[in-house]
């Protein structure tokens, strides 16, 4: 089998060099750069969009044409990054994240191209690579990509956590809201009976509405408030950040309708009036087993004697996105666990399992 040529060693090189590269979302320039460069040394034709977002293709040897996305971007602000292996296990030294999330995909696909440039003779679809910016707030990068670039009708993302072996098919709808009080601000100390307080209209608001884990499909969460001048000025604006997310729209639907009424009540019971947005950020998708990228997917995780998991996620990828203009995805484990906290890792030979489902589902035959 062509996955048994994954090269650990060079795997892990190659993921170490990556994750040294500093690129919080918003500063993926170093990274674009040295994929740009890794890429077409790998035989792709690559090009790059205004904001980032990179596209390499390996032309093939069958009619199909396959994406395999990922993203360059890691989550939060941090920098610096000192990867340590202990066990097997790919970590930091407790002070940074890993970035694993989704360097670990980059570098599985990477470690493709390498193994298909040593054996040309094997044949394989066009690969389209989408290695977008911004993943981390919101699939910014890949919401701003013209998709007439791509000839992909179906494809592959390799950027979830979760057993090697799952297939993320069903993903939820996610909405952002920002709700901005606004109520009349006053002096504290000599006359707060002619202010309206924005933060207890919000307090109050907040308090009413559903949050947290609201049925096994739908979740809700107030994330951020900000507002007020001064501890003597009764506050005359705040502004609530949070989101919605559910598997079902009509859930979704009624979540949203309670938190905006929660919010339209606590401020008229106190005469301040209420900016209210909700903006759809990615859109639900479910693939079913019968469809291609499942099947194939499922195909070589047997393959390689593992069971194949379904995994149906709370949160979104790039994949969302693809899916909603026709390419349809499944999302992939690489072997990250713990991303976004400092506490993130990857095992090797995860790492490693998960590379070799990527060279099976590319290199197979077909059905």
């Amino acid at each position: 089998m062509l996955a048994d040529e994954v090269d650990r060693d060079r795997l892990v090189e190659t993921f170490l060099q990556l994750v040294s590269i500093d690129s919080p979302t918003g500063h993926e320039e170093q990274i674009g750069r040295e994929l740009e460069a890794r890429f077409t040394a790998l035989g792709c034709t690559v090009s790059m969009d205004d904001i980032g977002n990179l596209v390499a293709v390996l032309p093939g040897t069958r009619p199909d044409t396959v994406l395999l996305s990922t993203h360059m971007d890691t989550a939060g602000t941090d920098t610096g990054i000192r990867p340590i292996i202990e066990d097997g296990v790919i970590r930091t030294d407790g002070t940074t994240i890993l970035g694993a999330d989704d360097k670990s995909g980059i570098a599985g696909c990477l470690e493709l191209l390498t193994i298909l440039e040593s054996n040309s003779e094997v044949e394989h679809p066009t690969l389209e690579f989408v290695i977008s910016v911004g993943e981390e707030s919101g699939l910014l990068g890949s919401r701003q990509m013209d998709l007439s670039r791509l000839s992909s009708t179906y494809g592959f993302v390799f950027d979830t956590a979760g057993a090697i072996g799952a297939i993320t098919y069903w993903t939820p709808t996610s909405v952002y809201i920002t709700a901005t009080i606004h109520g009349k601000k006053a002096h504290a100390g000599v006359e707060p009976e002619k202010g309206i307080n924005a933060v207890k209209v919000a307090a109050e608001a907040i308090a009413a509405m559903p949050l947290g884990r609201i049925d096994e499909e739908t979740v809700a969460n107030i994330g951020t408030i900000t507002g007020g001048e001064a501890r003597n000025i009764v506050p005359g604006e705040v502004t609530l950040q949070g989101m919605a997310r559910s598997h079902d729209q009509e859930k979704l639907d009624v979540q949203l309708d309670a938190m905006r009424s929660a919010l339209t009540e606590a401020a008229d019971r106190h005469g301040a009036t209420l900016d209210f947005e909700a903006e759809e950020i990615y859109r639900t998708y479910h693939i079913d087993e019968s469809e291609r990228p499942y099947r194939e997917a499922a195909r070589a995780i047997r393959s390689m004697g593992l069971e194949v998991i379904p995994r149906k996620s709370g949160g979104g990828t790039d994949g969302n996105f693809f899916n909603a203009h026709g390419i349809a995805c499944v999302a992939m484990a690489t072997g990250m666990v713990d991303e976004h906290a400092a506490s993130e890792h990857i095992a090797i030979e995860d790492m490693v399992m998960a590379c070799k489902i990527l060279v099976t589902i590319v290199t197979q035959e077909p059905e």
